[in-house]
């Protein structure tokens, strides 16, 4: 965020187009919506199975095309078990998926639960096993009707296929709440995730050599509050952005970054230059607000669950520093992708070239203070997370573009003068201060005198 006297970048990234802005807003909206949804995709397995249990019986009519010749008291009898099977399997299976889901949220960080909802198997298994009793209720109307004596098989058919389907994907719904409670695979789902949201949000590499220059903004002319329901700011719509500022003359600094908490009233953009003709509720309508955060346009989100779940693994109650290892393999696999991108460029302009929106972005220091900081204060007295630790910075320090080194330096010293504390004993302090891949176990590397 640009400050009274400092210089912007000069915009390098060209936003203008109206239908591009509306669109990135439609799948925005879409891609969040169906994904922490866990009753769209249900509804359409139910939607589904309403038409298969009307349709099939129809297109079979009174004939018996795979010749099973059952009576249609047993075709009742089998439909009717079916249908309220199914209905107490599905309360059963949902009751484990809750308490598997409260275990998991306790065990790591709620902030994790997006995890479990945004799961494609868990919603296809939900809707999976209501299909079949949709399917069969609907069936039934069709069985012996108008004293009809002849069965349709393929409907039966169909309804045994719905019920096979339905044991499988419970099986594959254990098979995925297990994955789900290893700690291992819930940080590399956060980390997938995590790198398509660091090419979306900065989408440029590290240039070589110094920033360019910067010029100063003119002063606020104007300030544009929040008017709706207090929430996080999960994302902003920057070609909307662009397009009101462009319309009246100005530069808009967004005043709140990515990720945090907008109340009621408060300043959501400064508006530099004459605010005049600035059509305001278009600006406050390039901000989408939720009710948490996400990792979309918010990578440091996803530092801060994976700092979660190796704060819970550090903590008295659970005693874990192995799980709080593996949460540093995937910080080092972010702080690794991170190095390389420019984290500071926040300006974007319109068609012409003109700065129209300023966006504040953590910096390196800030991302990088986020992942280690509180790791290196609660993991002091476990050699294995210090150890890993060392090694995390180690590996950047090497990895890195030069301009990184100065803020990777500082969390060694700060790691250096932790162990100081921590460690009275010299060997203990020499064994605990050396860099190991893996904590403990692996090939390690003496720290410096």
């Amino acid at each position: 965020m640009a400050a009274d006297g400092d210089t912007p970048q000069p915009p390098r990234q060209q936003l203008s187009a109206r239908e591009r802005s509306r669109a990135w807003r439609l799948r925005f909206r879409l891609r969040e919506t169906s994904a922490r949804s866990l009753v769209l995709l249900p509804c359409l397995y139910i939607v589904a199975a309403l038409l298969l249990g009307w349709g099939v019986p129809r297109l079979e009519g009174e004939r018996d095309l795979l010749g099973l010749d059952l009576d249609p008291d047993t075709a009742r009898t089998f439909l009717s078990s079916l249908a309220s099977g199914m209905i107490a399997f599905a309360g059963l299976v949902v009751s484990i998926a809750v308490v598997v889901v409260t275990f998991g949220a306790s065990q790591y960080t709620p902030r994790l639960l997006a995890v479990f909802r945004r799961d494609p198997v868990v919603k296809h298994a939900l809707g999976v096993f209501v299909a079949p009793t949709i399917c069969a209720l609907v069936s039934l109307r069709d069985i012996g009707r108008d004293g009809a004596t002849t069965v349709p098989s393929l409907t039966l058919g169909i309804n045994l296929l719905l019920l096979i389907a339905a044991l499988l994907a419970f099986f594959a719904l254990v098979s995925r709440l297990i994955d789900l409670l290893r700690p291992r695979r819930v940080i590399a789902q956060v980390v997938a995730r995590a790198g398509a949201a660091i090419a979306e949000t900065y989408p440029f590499p590290l240039a070589d050599g110094p920033p360019l220059p910067l010029r100063p903004l003119a002063p606020p002319g104007a300030l544009v509050r929040h008017e709706g329901t207090a929430g996080v700011l999960s994302a902003l719509d920057r070609g909307r952005a662009v397009r009101a500022a462009q319309a009246a003359g100005v530069v808009a600094e967004l005043a709140v970054g990515i990720g945090g908490f907008v109340p009621r009233g408060a300043v959501l953009f400064r508006v530099h230059g004459d605010a005049a003709g600035l059509d305001a509720a278009e600006l406050r309508r390039a901000a989408l607000l939720a009710d948490e955060r996400t990792i979309g346009q918010d990578p440091a989100f996803a530092l801060r669950a994976i700092v979660d779940v190796a704060l819970r693994a550090l903590s008295p109650a659970v005693n874990d520093p192995t799980t709080a290892v593996q949460a540093l393999d995937g910080l080092e696999e972010l702080l690794r992708e991170l190095s390389t991108r420019d984290l500071e460029r926040g300006q974007l302009a319109d068609a012409a070239g003109e700065l129209r929106l300023v966006v504040p972005n953590p910096g390196w220091e800030a991302l990088l203070d986020l992942a280690v900081t509180e790791i290196r204060v609660y993991g002091a007295e476990q050699p294995q997370v210090m150890r890993r630790m060392r090694s995390l910075l180690l590996s950047l320090r090497e990895q890195s573009p030069p301009v990184r080194a100065a803020a990777l330096d500082a969390q060694l010293a700060r790691l250096d003068a932790v162990l100081e504390r921590a460690y009275p004993d010299p060997v203990e302090r020499s064994h605990a201060a050396q860099a190991d891949h893996i904590g403990i176990g692996g090939e390690g590397t003496s720290a410096p005198d």
